[in-house]
């Protein structure tokens, strides 16, 4: 697939910087994610760490490949390419599968697939089943993870799980909430008798009755809720049918009644798919109940048919710096800040609210 530099080039990207008052390499990453990458390149999607240019920093990201005309390529040097010049150095590329297990924040976050993620289908803009599935790794009862975690000792030389400082489930739907739960007791059980004392995180939506939220507060001391949430619009063409059941009214109950059971509580939202006018109602209206920072995850094209799932404005680059400005508004009173090694696909990069935005990239 050739690049389209009638698309996006260097120079549109800084006159948006400087039309919206947003770094140029905020501009850069946010326009990688919702363009993707042109690359000789077999995968339809990478994992890499890039320094920009312009920054001394290292970001991780993980870019769609060859699903959309983009203006971005990777030269023989591992540098990212727009409209003929390099704008930054690409290095640890990896192919992006459905894997069973991964780090984030330096590596003291371990994010366990431990339901097969790639059995899961239903989602129209979801691209997780369109990967290679390198997810079989069987955690389904208790001997089963401590022998998951026997490996994972063996894997990276360490004695114990002292030093992870949070495991989140991520996973294909169980057959009933009561069965996740279980599974998420499952996973607080072994990992503890390996030194594991600290954060259980689910990100799903199957986790919603007061049945289930009193059983979670009852077993785990340290428990988040991160509510998969995606879109506001028709949700019943869009998502599978037990999702498309959650409207705003009954997300906002489920992370009001998490907060009442002591989670920490957000959600995860996909940019592209609402109107921006849509899009800053249900921010605002799910405002107080949550205590963390939502992961605010520019839309990518898994698939070259996902791009005709965006609204029309959000083929454009200016939905995406509009949304970063309505959500540092809306966010403006309150001490919530995104983290950047939470959200790969992030609207934040160098700044939040105008100010330095420091923190732990990887």
């Amino acid at each position: 697939m050739e690049t389209n530099t009638n698309i996006l080039n260097y120079g549109d990207i800084e006159r948006l910087a400087i039309k919206y008052n947003v770094p140029i390499v905020d501009v850069l990453l946010m326009a990688l994610n919702r363009y993707g990458i042109c690359a000789n390149l077999e995968d339809k999607r990478i994992r890499f760490k890039l320094r920009p240019i312009l920054t001394n920093e290292v970001y991780y990201l993980a870019i769609c490949v060859n699903t959309f005309n983009s203006p971005f390529t990777i030269d023989d040097r591992n540098q990212l390419i727009i409209d003929g010049m390099g704008v930054g150095q690409i290095f640890d590329i990896e192919k992006d599968t459905c894997d069973a297990t991964y780090f984030r924040r330096a590596k003291t976050e371990l994010t366990l697939n431990s339901n097969m993620r790639s059995q899961c289908s239903g989602c129209t803009f979801c691209g997780t089943y369109n990967l290679d599935p390198d997810d079989k790794v069987d955690m389904s009862d208790d001997n089963k993870i401590a022998d998951f975690i026997d490996g994972y000792l063996k894997r990276n030389d360490v004695k114990d799980l002292s030093d992870l400082v949070r495991v989140t489930i991520c996973t294909g739907c169980f057959t009933d909430e009561m069965k996740l739960v279980d599974h998420i007791a499952s996973v607080h059980r072994v990992f503890a008798e390996y030194g594991f004392s600290k954060r259980i995180r689910y990100i799903g939506s199957q986790i919603r009755s007061e049945e289930a939220m009193t059983e979670i507060e009852h077993l785990i001391p340290f428990f988040s809720l991160s509510l998969t949430v995606e879109c506001f619009s028709q949700r019943e063409k869009r998502m599978r049918k037990e999702k498309a059941e959650l409207n705003l009214d009954k997300i906002h109950d489920i992370l009001s009644r998490s907060l009442k059971h002591g989670f920490s509580t957000n959600y995860l939202y996909i940019l592209g798919l609402d109107e921006l006018s849509t899009m800053e109602k249900g921010v605002r209206t799910l405002l107080d109940c949550i205590n963390r920072f939502p992961i605010f995850q520019i839309m990518q094209n898994y698939v070259e048919q996902h791009e005709n799932l965006r609204v029309e404005a959000a083929k454009e680059m200016d939905y995406y710096i509009q949304a970063r400005k309505l959500i540092e508004a809306g966010f403006e009173n309150t001490n919530l800040r995104p983290r950047s090694w939470e959200n790969y696909r992030s609207l934040f990069y160098t700044t939040y609210q105008g100010a330095p935005y420091d923190c732990i990239r990887i």
